[in-house]
Order: C-alpha cells, then structure tokens, then sequence
C-alpha cells in the first residue's frame, strides 16, 4: 500500500527547535511595541529525513530577520509582525528553501460594551519530513488566514462572542493535500471572579481538499465537517500557578469515506507553575483527531483501497531555571501516542477490519541561553528523539539534534 502523506504543521524539527528556541532576542522581543531582530543558527540533525533505512547527516544554516509593533492608542491595539528566513542545507541543498511570516491584528473597542478583533496572516516554510511520503524534494507549505471575532459584554460577569475564520494551505508537489477550511464559532463565557472563567463555545469546520483522490482512484476531492461543542475555562490558582483547559464533544464526518469517521472526546489542559523566582514549571496535554490526511490508495487497483484514521494523545513537560541574570537552563521532554486504525476495502466492501497499531513519539532536551547585554542573546540546545513504526509512519526513526543561535535585536 502506498500511504498519502500526513503532513505535519510545523517546520522540520531541526529547523522549529533553532528559530522557536532563538530565544531571548526574538521571544521577548514580540512583547516589545518596536523591535527589529537579526539572528542566526546552525542545527546538526543525525537523521534529517526521519527515517532509519535512509538516515543523512546534515547541517542547517537559518538566517533571519524580524520586525514588529505592538502599539495601544486610545481604544485600539495594533500588532504587526513580518519575519523573513533563508535556510540551507549543507549535505542536501535541494531541500534549501525560503520562508517567510506576515501577521496583522487589530482589536478596537465599540461603544461601550463591544469589542471587535480582525487577524489575517500568511507564512510559507518547508514542514517537517516527519510522516510524508515526498521526501527527495521541497515540498514548501504555504499558508494563509483571515478572522472576525465579535465579543459583546466586557465588564461584566457574563459576556458572549461569534466570529469565523477562513484558511488556505498549499504544497508545492503534494498538491493533493491542498485544502481551504472555513469556520464558524459562537460561546458564552462566565467569571465567576476576576481570577478565572468558564467558557462554551461551538465551532464548525468545513474544510475541502479538492485534488485529494480516495476510493482507490475512483474519486477525486474530499470534504471533511467538523463539529465541536468545547468548555474552557483558565484559572489563576494562585500568584504562582496558573490552570487552563478545554474538552469537547467532537464530531468529524467523512462523506466520501464513512470508515474514518471520528466521534468522541478532544481536548487539551496546560499547567504552570513558578514557585520562586528562578524556576518556571509547565506541562500540558493534548487529544485530538489528524484524519485530514488518513486515507491511503491502492496502487494497481480500483476496487481496492486502505482506510486509515489516527487519534492523538501528547503530554510534554519543560522546565526553567534562571541561573543568574544573564544565565537560563532549559529542560523539556515530549511523548506522544498514536492510536491508528486501518481498514482494508475490496470493492466498496471491508475485506479486513481491525488494523489497529499504536505508535508512540519521544524527545527529551537540554539548553541553555545567554544574554550577555539587552539586545543579545545567545544559547545552545541538545535533543534526542525516537519514534517507533506505525500505519501513517511506516519507517521508526531516531536521532539527535544540536542547535546553536546568536540574535541581535533594537527596539
């Protein structure tokens, strides 16, 4: 069986743990209302492709700059952000791409109870190798996303709120996976006190993939409806922890495919914790569905075909320690569980059913950052990963990565 890629929304490991850990200059300096940052990493990966029967060694340059305002006047907030990255690769340049990300939001207050937030973006970047089935070329992803939410009741106890949201995602060679979802939401929320809420919102998803082709080739374009009736809420427990979490009812129906259907429970919870004021705890758990990518084809014929569908459990734990002033330790650790089911069809007929497999994904890491001036920042990071076979990952994997940053930054 041939499997379709499930592609995954993120950057390549490597490349999401140099820029997203480029750390004190970037990081802080998205809080800032003006900063422009310029920053530089390099990644040692030990298998860039995630994949044991094909493992290349390989070094990533990323070169970046960024630029941001984050600015109040009156009763409006303006935030704009725009970063522009170059990577190679070392050992395979084909894979040598350029990304970038754009984001503007706008929230005004209306009248004397209204509030009114737009958001629109579009980023482009090479996804992570991890799950797809191309890997010998640049499957760039590119992204683009447009949102209204209306909130009504701001300084009272209760308040409630609509909106929708629009996105485009295309690929470069799998042009199957391209998808435009759009969606609708509406909630109430309630503060019971001025330390925490409770919230219930219904969200629905349609989204189409119109060069997806299902069936065993006898059909070109899907359409999955989502439905989900979620309750929030966030809680600030005390000065020191800090408690939030949503669970939902969630319906995702598959017209073109019945078999990957998915009704149940999804949801995800996060604590944090800072006991003094050098350490900084925080684990946080998500379940979810990834079926937007679960069926897979049969390659000779059409009358035979395999139906996949995934469910999602992660848990991940970090920790910080602020050793001096210009001195962090970082430590953080990832497991996530696979829960996979395939269902092999012969002429529109379940020929073998009970396909079931459990795959399971692990990283531990270590870092470090300096900053030896306010506008440098400086820090290493080491990480070790694993990931065992499965129906979506055929080829287990694991490796290490070592990434290194420097970044300078004026605000």
């Amino acid at each position: 069986m041939q499997h379709k890629p499930i592609v995954v929304r993120s950057l390549t490991l490597a490349l999401g743990m140099a820029a997203g850990l480029s750390g004190i200059g970037s990081a802080n300096a998205e809080e800032l209302p003006l900063y422009l940052t310029l920053s530089q990493s390099l990644t040692r990966d030990s298998n860039l492709l995630r994949d044991n029967t094909d493992r290349r060694r390989d070094t990533i340059s990323s070169t970046t700059v960024a630029a941001g305002l984050n600015k109040a006047y009156g009763r409006q907030n303006y935030r704009l952000s725009a970063s522009a990255s170059r990577n190679a690769y070392s050992e395979n340049s084909q894979f040598d791409n350029d990304g970038y990300a754009v984001s503007a939001e706008v929230a005004s207050e209306v009248g004397s109870n209204f509030k009114v937030t737009l958001n629109a973006g579009a980023s482009q970047f090479l996804p992570s190798f991890e799950d797809q089935f191309n890997r010998n070329g640049r499957n760039t992803e590119r992204n683009r996303q447009a949102s209204v939410d209306v909130r009504y009741g701001l300084y009272g106890r209760w308040s409630v709120n609509a909106g929708a949201s629009h996105s485009k995602v295309d690929y470069q060679i799998t042009e199957s996976e391209n998808k435009t979802s759009n969606s609708v939401f509406a909630g109430v929320r309630y503060l019971p006190s001025d330390l925490a809420y409770i919230g219930l919102t219904l969200y629905r998803t349609d989204t189409e993939l119109p060069k997806r082709v299902l069936l065993g080739g006898t059909q070109v374009g899907e359409d999955i409806e989502r439905t989900s009736l979620n309750l929030d809420t966030v809680w600030q427990v005390t000065g020191f922890s800090r408690l939030s979490g949503r669970l939902g009812v969630t319906s995702e129906k598959h017209p073109q495919d019945r078999r990957r259907d998915f009704d149940g429970l999804t949801g995800s919870a996060s604590w944090t914790f800072t006991p003094a004021g050098k350490a900084t705890y925080a684990l946080s758990w998500v379940r979810d569905t990834n079926n937007e990518g679960g069926a897979s084809l049969g390659p000779s014929t059409n009358s035979l075909y395999q139906s996949n569908k995934r469910l999602t459990n992660s848990l991940s734990a970090t920790a910080t320690y602020q050793a001096t002033a210009k001195i962090k330790l970082n430590a953080g650790y990832t497991h996530a569980q696979y829960d996979e089911d395939s269902d092999l069809v012969v002429g529109g007929a379940s020929y073998q059913q009970g396909g079931e497999t459990t795959g399971r994904y692990s990283a531990v890491s270590l870092g470090v950052s300096y900053q030896p001036i306010r506008s440098v920042g400086l820090g290493c990071d080491l990480q070790r990963y694993d990931r065992t076979a499965s129906i979506f990952s055929p080829n287990a994997y694991d490796g290490n990565t070592v990434a290194c940053r420097a970044s300078f930054t004026i605000d």
